[in-house]
């Protein structure tokens, strides 16, 4: 039974690193290898409108990060977005 708690406590290690690097992933923290888009790249993207993507900021349900140049979004943070676009037929 020794082998076996073994390979127990590595998989319970192995799935709290998972935890750790999905809340990175998708919470606010950003790896650096995660691209940044522009509005109009988002727009592109998503298949959206202009009048589209003020309603969903507008809505919450995207959350622009505010810089000199204009919004700017992570990439990884538009998946719930793309998968709704693509749902709809827009991409």
């Amino acid at each position: 039974m020794g082998k076996i708690d073994k390979l127990l406590d590595v998989l319970g290690k192995i799935y709290e690193i998972i935890q750790m690097i999905y809340t990175i992933n998708y919470g606010k923290v950003n790896l650096p290898e995660d691209q940044l888009l522009s509005r109009q790249e988002v727009k592109d993207y998503l298949g959206i409108s202009e009048s589209t993507y003020k309603r969903k900021v507008k809505n919450g349900q995207l959350h622009p990060y505010k810089f000199p140049g204009g919004d700017r979004f992570y990439k990884s943070e538009l998946r719930e977005e793309l998968k709704e676009s693509k749902r709809r037929g827009r991409v």
